[in-house]
C-alpha cells in the first residue's frame, strides 16, 4: 500500500517538475554549432522565454517563480520572487537592444511544448 502512495507521489511529482521546467525550453531553437560569438544576454533572449503570471498571479506561484526564465537566467543567484520586480527592466532592455522578450501564456506554452514533443518524437522514431 505505501509502495503505490510512494510511486503515485513520485509520479506526481516528477510530473509537475518535468512540465514546468519544459515549458520554458523545449520548444525553443538550441543553439546553432557555429554560433559561436553569442553573448549571455542574447542567448537568454532567444533560447529562453517566460510564461505570464496569470490571473492573480497564480502562474508565478504555480511555477515557484521560475516562469521568469529570462531573468532567472541573466540573474541565476538571484532569488526568484525578485524576478517579478525587474521584469519590466529587462524587457525594456530587450527592447532597446532590438532581442525579442518572449512571454507566453501557459496554455500556449504548454500546446507549443507538447507540440515541439510530438514533433521531435516523429522525427527521431519515424524518421
Amino acid at each position: 500500500h505505501s509502495t503505490l502512495l510512494f510511486l503515485a507521489y513520485d509520479w506526481l511529482a516528477s510530473n509537475y517538475i518535468f512540465l514546468n521546467f519544459a515549458v520554458s525550453h523545449t520548444h525553443l531553437p538550441v543553439l546553432a554549432k557555429e554560433d559561436t560569438q553569442v553573448d549571455w544576454v542574447r542567448f537568454a533572449a532567444v533560447y529562453t522565454m517566460n510564461v505570464s503570471p496569470g490571473p492573480f498571479k497564480f502562474i508565478s506561484w504555480w511555477m515557484s517563480f521560475l516562469n521568469f526564465q529570462i531573468e532567472h537566467h541573466l540573474f541565476p543567484s538571484m532569488p526568484q520572487f525578485r524576478f517579478p520586480l525587474i521584469s519590466h527592466r529587462v524587457r525594456a532592455l530587450f527592447e532597446k537592444h532590438g532581442l525579442v522578450y518572449d512571454s507566453r501564456d501557459y496554455v500556449t506554452a504548454m500546446k507549443d511544448t507538447f507540440n515541439n514533443l510530438h514533433k521531435v518524437g516523429n522525427d527521431v522514431f519515424l524518421g
